[in-house]
């Protein structure tokens, strides 16, 4: 009798740990983007994007502006892009690596206290963006 009924109690537990397996984190997609002034690129800027679900925050991506002040958000070490939904942007300028940083090769832009007090924290900066779609690409135009 216990033989018998031991087959079928497998497949139940079988198929209760497959059911609560799966991806219950937010949904992340790809996310690149630009960030300019006055029509230049910005380069060597951290570009943070916060999530703002209603009464709450998620993890925030980031990315680093190139020379042309492309970039490409990071989620964490497995997944490039941003969570779906509203974020607030603000940004820092940052070296690439501590050798850059040591080394004094990393160069400053020129607005670069403007922009970090315009747009350096979250709770003051005017920066909003939308993640709506996979492969979304972000403009950000800092004035």
């Amino acid at each position: 009798m216990l033989q018998q009924l031991r087959m079928p109690l497998l497949l139940i537990v079988g198929l209760a740990a497959v059911a609560g397996c799966g991806d219950g984190g937010p949904r992340v997609v790809p996310v690149t983007g630009t960030v300019t002034r006055n029509n230049k690129p910005v380069p060597n800027l951290h570009i943070n994007f916060a999530p703002e679900a209603e009464g709450q925050t998620g993890r925030p991506s980031w990315g680093r502006s190139d020379e042309q002040g492309q970039f490409i958000l990071e989620y964490d070490p497995e997944r490039k892009g941003a969570e779906i939904g509203k974020h607030k942007v603000f940004v820092s300028f940052r070296a690439a690596n501590p050798k850059e940083e040591i080394s004094g090769r990393m160069k400053s832009h020129p607005d670069k206290a403007a922009i970090e007090a315009k747009y350096g924290k979250r709770e003051s900066t005017p920066l909003e963006v939308e993640i709506r779609t996979s492969g979304q690409h972000v403009t950000l135009q800092l004035d």
